[in-house]
């Protein structure tokens, strides 16, 4: 005779678990519009990941924990993963990393697990591109554009210690290398998919979309 187990209440639990919200069709998608940063990330599969995919033309570059592993050596890394931790210097693309790492037969999964064990963090996100695939020039700022930038970037860095800590330090070092209301748009799905792992998709809704529509001037 089988026993009734109790059904999961997140109000219930502690710590810093959240498995139940990362769990596909554990959650219901907020009641935001669709387009905006939670709901897309309420309706694809990507919050069982724990890096997002990474792009050939970003750039990574080391975080302090990873370069103190070259120093101190206290991870043991296989010389071939220490060798594609050395290529990361925070001016090379992901392509070029990888055409490097050939030699050392690693490949994109290694670049990620660099990635996941904090000792690398992304420094530039993928150029914004127009319909020809050519870069977005930005043209000279508006008053209001730099106003919404600042306030915009001052709510994710209050977000980022509030809620995520430690866990935001990678985000904060992107945060502070953001220039204008197009970079922290390229950041803001990093930064919404981090605050819906640690709150949940509810309350990380209000966050994220008060955040997007700052940045969007709607």
């Amino acid at each position: 005779m089988g026993r009734d187990v109790p059904a999961f209440n997140p109000e219930d639990g502690g710590g810093f678990s959240h498995a139940a919200e990362l769990t596909p069709g554990r959650f219901a998608p907020p009641s935001e519009p669709n387009g905006t940063i939670i709901a897309r990330l309420a309706t694809s599969m990507e919050l069982a990941n724990e890096t997002a995919p990474m792009e050939p033309s970003e750039i990574y570059a080391k975080t302090d924990l990873g370069l103190r592993e070259l120093k101190e050596r206290r991870l043991n890394l296989p010389i071939a993963m220490r060798g594609l931790l050395i290529l990361i210097d925070g001016n090379r693309t992901v392509a070029q990393v990888l055409v490097k790492a050939r030699a050392l037969k690693l490949d994109l999964q290694s670049l990620a697990a660099l990635e996941r064990d904090g000792l690398i963090v992304k420094r530039f996100s993928s150029p914004s591109t127009g319909p020809d695939n050519a870069p977005i020039r930005q043209g000279a700022r508006s008053e209001d554009e730099v106003e919404r930038y600042l306030q915009a970037q001052q709510m994710i860095s209050d977000a980022i210690n509030a809620h995520l800590g430690f866990r935001g330090y990678g985000l904060m070092m992107r945060l502070q290398k953001t220039a204008n209301v197009r970079d922290l748009h390229d950041l803001l799905p990093d930064f919404a998919k981090a605050l819906v792992k640690r709150l949940g998709i509810e309350p990380a809704t209000p966050i994220v979309s008060s955040i997007e529509r700052l940045i969007s001037g709607t």
